[in-house]
């Protein structure tokens, strides 16, 4: 009885292998290859003009110049359409720009000529998100509408993977 089970093993254990298949690992450059599709795919990519946007809409009113409150919601809606690095150099000066001064911290004064020239000459998103964080860090606090303590590092961390 033991040899007829034994042999039934064996036979199934030789027939498994003489029908089985050549298996191919993937290369580690292939798996690194899908890994990155699936990245794309399923993390979404942070979004510049978003960025820009959801500052802009997390200002309170009081903070910008009674010429720019004017034109904030087309402002705001041309960001979804502006993707390039140019584009949002040439928004980001428009926002700092509408900004009134009491909005800007005591020591805005001292980098804000540095940063229009860095601005006017930015030619990378790495660049604007640098900018925009750097906005943003001069901006005072009492600017803000409350929700954007909770928000906010959520927005650094978006700003924060641009940059690099």
């Amino acid at each position: 009885m033991k040899t007829g089970i034994s042999f039934i093993i064996a036979f199934f254990l030789v027939a498994g292998l003489a029908t089985a298949q050549d298996l191919k690992l993937p290369s580690s450059k292939d798996v690194q290859k899908t890994t990155n599709e699936v990245a794309k795919q399923t993390t979404p990519q942070a979004n510049l003009g978003s960025l820009i946007g959801q500052l802009t809409n997390n200002l309170l009113d009081k903070s910008f110049t009674s010429e720019f409150k004017a034109k904030k919601e087309s402002f705001t809606k041309s960001l979804s359409s502006t993707s390039d690095a140019s584009g949002l150099s040439k928004a980001l000066q428009t926002l700092q720009g509408g900004l009134a001064p009491s909005a800007m911290d005591a020591t805005w004064s001292s980098v804000k000529t540095k940063w229009i020239k860095d601005a006017k000459t930015a030619n990378a998103i790495q660049s604007v998100a640098s900018l925009t964080k750097i906005l943003e860090s001069h901006i005072n606090q009492s600017a803000f509408k409350g929700s954007w303590a909770q928000a906010r590092p959520v927005w650094q961390s978006a700003l924060a993977t641009l940059a690099k």
